[in-house]
């Protein structure tokens, strides 16, 4: 089981590779992976067969990371698409959490045993962010996946 939530997929388009990289490239704004306006349905980076983009779906579209490589086969031309969570919350997140455990071990050296019983919030709040990181993702990654299926098949 990971903390942080991972999904992979294929996605199929009956149009040539070039058809569909112009169709993302039409709908996505050419820069870092960061949340600013724009009309364009993503954001992110285009090289060859190879992107990585975000949703700009306000507010949810921030937390997946859409990496994709365009592979013809036959008649189709397939997306091999990997869906990760957005590396800063993966940072941001982590380094949260370690602050608590300087606090359980400040109080242990004051309090001594006592100080153990802080694990048991600790450990309902962690549980409630991993289902509140799933939850995110899961919605980030469907709202995300849907506007992709509608361009790759423009």
């Amino acid at each position: 089981m990971k903390f942080f939530p991972e999904k992979s997929e294929e996605l199929k388009s009956s149009k040539i590779i070039e058809e569909v990289l112009l169709n993302i490239k039409n709908n996505t704004e050419i820069s870092s992976l960061t949340m600013r306006r724009s009309d364009n349905y993503f954001k992110g980076n285009i090289d060859n067969n190879y992107f990585k983009i975000i949703s700009l779906e306000k507010p949810l579209g921030i937390f997946c990371v859409f990496e994709g490589i365009l592979v013809r086969k036959e008649s189709e031309t397939i997306i091999i698409l990997d869906a990760k969570f957005h590396n800063t919350f993966k940072i941001l997140i982590c380094i949260w959490s370690l602050l608590p455990f300087f606090m359980i071990i400040i109080n242990f050296l004051e309090l001594g045993v006592k100080a153990f019983s802080l694990f048991i919030p600790l450990l309902m709040t962690f549980g409630f962010l991993y289902f509140l990181i799933n939850f995110l993702f899961k919605k980030s990654y469907e709202n995300g996946i849907k506007d992709l299926n509608r361009i790759i098949n423009q």
